[in-house]
């Protein structure tokens, strides 16, 4: 294990002395501490009857970060809404803390942690209180006081003493293991003030004494246990600290890579007060702005369109990036999203399919003349529209999402400035893969990413869904449902035996978007009931149901008895909305914005691979199909090989080298050479 290390353990005391001294700290991105102290009254019990409380997971930074202290506001009243004091460290000083002082961030725990600290340093007042001789068992009762267990000596924890059990101060504990105080001493410091001894005779307070003396040893026993805490040590490569934290923290405030980026910016440029303000400025008060895009644009702009992926953004960037991109990144952002609500693109932010297409469309405006969308022309506006739905319909962000964001940044980018692409490939990645009214059928999972571009479709298709009660255009943002067009309940009554129908039910040409209210009452009515009773607030419905490609006929009743050839014809007409606004504009896209490659069929060509995150260089023939590498002629795939060989230092390497060498095209494109086996194919799809 490489990455985390293997389980290992620590006693509470050397995480405290560490806090205190520094070492141990919270990354500034770490939620609050919430906790209530009943949790900590159930963490210290676990802890007692070594019932396990989790791991804590440390990380060893190593880069520029900043971090904030430990809680230790008191709950209440004074103080209790102070800021806590936060520390910039330069990647320089990092790597002297990690070296010399074993520095570590708490990555998962903090909760745990924070709660153990503020106990034995008095901020929270926790006391063990010890079951009185009546109260114990048996078999304990026969043990001398000094061979219990604190499990079995142990009543409950509270907030205070108990006037009727003796209780001992777990923080008092923990200064009496750091003083040299004699017994005298502690006796006047922490005993004598208990309230439970006020029914104790003085010479009967000798042995309450010695019983206090042994708690408090039996107490500190446990806080110096090495076995007590597990933890695991992640030595922290960017890119999977930022994985792991996506992934840990599955309880409360879920945390990204941005969340770490924010904390590394913290000293230059407050990643949260920005988004604060941007959103405070916009006048969708229901849209909220996703950071993670204006990052990955930002990335994307200083790699010169190469990097969007978190290595390099934690790595890379820095607040001057902020400082400078961060105003015009936003503004681009706003334009960006008011374009899609005006032009019917979409509804409301939830239904989104995929919010990372933003960041294509903000590089596309960036690039534009005049740096908004009313300067664009016909055939820019034709190419923005074709691939939006193509690749929605395509779920060509459903993985490799990096990459994609680059290539079609990158294609917009050409767009906008009128240029055409040489790469015809681009062009099969965005067709659409609907081949019938099929596979509008088959589509019935909400959360898809599909099904909702689809709903958002018929709102473009439309010009604006109207609502059915008064035919007035749906509000954008507000609150809609994907209404069964069909009730749910209605389907399962009256089709209970129909597996077709059931099986159907969900499908989204049963569904469409209308107000929540209206979607309340409808209930579980027959379409053609409840749409009757809209008639009457509104004479013209079925110009609404048009509107949402439904067969005006359902009014009349005549498809509450046949569902199947209501859903059949419905997805009929919205495939084939698709198929014109889409699909059959593909050839016309495609002759617009492509143009083959000039490529000779003589001479040598520059190219060149990257591997290891390095760049090597060659030479390619193009009549004879070698590649000079080195003094030495290799066909192409030998070459790739033999290059990944002297740049990883690994011999088992297997290539296809013609996806491997790449070269520049006359317009300034990235290319596989790859092209020249394919000079001759015609440009359609």
């Amino acid at each position: 294990m490489t990455d985390l290390q293997q389980q290992q353990t620590e006693s509470i005391s050397f995480l405290i002395e560490n806090i205190d001294k520094g070492h141990i700290v919270l990354p500034e991105f770490q939620r609050d501490f919430v906790w209530d102290i009943g949790k900590t009254y159930e963490l210290f019990d676990s802890l007692v009857r070594d019932i396990f409380i989790g791991s804590i997971i440390y990380g060893k930074p190593s880069f520029e970060i900043t971090v904030r202290e430990i809680d230790k506001r008191p709950r209440r009243g004074e103080g209790s809404r102070a800021k806590l004091r936060t520390t910039f460290f330069s990647k320089q000083e990092i790597e002297h803390k990690t070296q010399i002082n074993n520095f570590r961030l708490v990555l998962d725990g903090q909760q745990r942690v924070t709660s153990i600290y503020r106990a034995l340093k008095g901020k929270d007042e926790i006391w063990l209180i010890i079951k009185n001789e009546e109260e114990l068992s048996e078999d304990v009762q026969n043990k001398e006081f000094k061979d219990r267990t604190l499990e079995e000596i142990l009543y409950e924890f509270k907030g205070q003493e108990d006037e009727e059990r003796l209780s001992v101060k777990l923080s008092d504990a923990y200064k009496i293991s750091k003083s040299d105080d004699f017994e005298s001493e502690i006796k006047v410091k922490y005993f004598d003030s208990l309230s439970f001894l006020s029914n104790y005779e003085e010479n009967e307070l000798i042995n309450v004494f010695r019983k206090f003396m042994v708690t408090v040893k039996k107490l500190n026993d446990l806080y110096r246990s090495e076995k007590l805490l597990s933890y695991y040590l992640l030595n922290m490569n960017t890119e999977k600290f930022a994985l792991f934290f996506e992934r840990s923290n599955s309880k409360g405030v879920r945390l990204n890579f941005i969340d770490i980026l924010a904390a590394k910016l913290y000293k230059g440029f407050n990643l949260r007060e920005e988004i604060d303000r941007l959103q405070n400025s916009y006048h969708i008060s229901d849209f909220k702005f996703n950071r993670e895009i204006i990052v990955r644009t930002i990335s994307y702009i200083v790699s010169k369109g190469k990097e969007v992926d978190k290595t390099y953004i934690l790595t890379n960037l820095n607040y001057n990036h902020f400082n400078q991109y961060w105003g015009m990144v936003c503004s681009y952002y706003k334009k960006v999203i008011d374009f899609l609500f005006n032009e019917n693109y979409i509804l409301s932010q939830s239904l989104m399919p995929y919010e990372n297409m933003i960041i294509p469309l903000i590089t596309f405006l960036h690039e534009l003349e005049g740096n908004d969308f009313s300067q664009m022309n016909e055939r820019q506006n034709e190419f923005i529209s074709y691939w939006y739905w193509s690749s929605i319909l395509s779920q060509r962000y459903s993985s490799g999402t990096n990459e994609v964001i680059v290539h079609d940044s990158t294609m917009l980018a050409r767009v906008a400035k009128n240029k055409k692409t040489t790469d015809k490939n681009y062009f099969k990645k965005i067709k659409v893969q609907m081949k019938g009214y099929e596979d509008i059928l088959s589509l019935s999972k909400k959360g898809s990413a599909v099904y909702k571009g689809v709903l958002n479709f018929m709102n473009f298709s439309s010009r604006g869904l109207l609502d059915w009660n008064n035919s007035t255009r749906l509000i954008t943002n507000s609150k809609l449902e994907d209404h069964h067009i069909f009730p749910k309940q209605y389907i399962k009554d009256h089709y209970s035996d129909d597996e077709n129908a059931l099986s159907l039910m969900d499908c989204i040409a049963n569904r469409t978007l209308i107000p929540k209210l209206t979607n309340i009452r409808i209930g579980k009515k027959a379409p053609s009931e409840y749409l009757i009773e809209i008639k009457v607030k509104n004479e013209e419905i079925e110009k609404s149901l048009e509107n949402h490609l439904i067969p005006t006929e359902l009014i009349e009743g005549l498809y509450d008895d046949f569902y199947y050839d209501f859903v059949e014809a419905r997805a009929k007409q919205i495939y084939k909305i698709i198929e014109n606004e889409v699909v059959l504009k593909e050839e016309k896209i495609l002759n617009n914005f492509y143009r083959s490659p000039i490529t000779s069929s003589t001479g040598n060509k520059k190219v060149y691979g990257n591997y290891y995150r390095k760049r090597i260089e060659a030479t390619f023939n193009i009549e004879t199909e070698k590649i000079l590498y080195k003094g030495k002629a290799y066909s192409v795939s030998a070459a790739a090989n033999k290059a990944k060989e002297d740049l990883s230092g690994r011999d088992n390497n297997s290539t296809n080298g013609w996806k491997f060498w790449k070269y520049i095209t006359d317009s300034g494109e990235e290319r596989f050479i790859d092209d020249y086996r394919k000079n001759n194919v015609p440009a359609t799809l």
